[in-house]
Order: structure tokens, then C-alpha cells, then sequence
């Protein structure tokens, strides 16, 4: 399911995916404007870490900081219940 919010003019795209990581759920953010994907890993806690420094994914550049916006809540929300189900098939 992907989740979009607007932010200083630009639209951003959250995609919670699978991912190949053991208990770690994915969520890419791309951006209206041509840029680099960006990357969330989610864990089984509902924990949220930027992962753009991974082969594929790069910082944000419309962001002076270089960081993308955190993803919306219900995408977390998603992203955890496919990390504590990975988790549970891994045990």
C-alpha cells in the first residue's frame, strides 16, 4: 500500500514493502522531483530507521539537511505488522 503527503510544496510517496531482512519490514519514500529514493527500515517494535545510505538509495535533495520526511503513521503501522509477522515465521 503506498501513503502521500505534501510537504513544502512537493509530493512524497511511502511504499511499504517486504524486504529481504530478517524482522525488518521497508518503507521507500520517492519524490515528485527527480531525486534519489529514499529508505525506512521498520522493526517489529514499530521502531523507525532512515536507512539512504544503503546501495540504491540516496539522501533527499530538496531537504537542506538532506533528510526525508518521516513516514505517516499508518504506513509505520503497516510496515510493523509485516516485521513482527517475518519475525514470527523466522522463529
Amino acid at each position: 500500500m503506498a501513503y502521500t503527503i505534501r510537504r513544502k510544496g512537493h509530493t512524497y510517496v511511502y511504499q511499504v514493502d517486504y524486504g529481504e531482512d530478517a524482522a525488518v519490514a521497508l518503507i521507500v519514500v520517492r519524490s515528485d522531483a527527480k531525486n534519489a529514493e529514499g529508505l525506512f527500515l521498520v522493526k517489529q517494535d514499530g521502531s523507525v530507521e532512515p536507512a539512504h545510505d544503503r546501495p540504491g538509495f540516496g539522501t533527499n535533495r530538496l531537504s537542506h539537511d538532506g533528510l526525508w520526511p518521516a513516514p505517516p503513521r499508518e504506513a509505520i503501522a503497516d510496515a510493523r505488522v509485516i516485521a513482527q509477522q517475518k519475525a514470527h515465521t523466522a522463529s
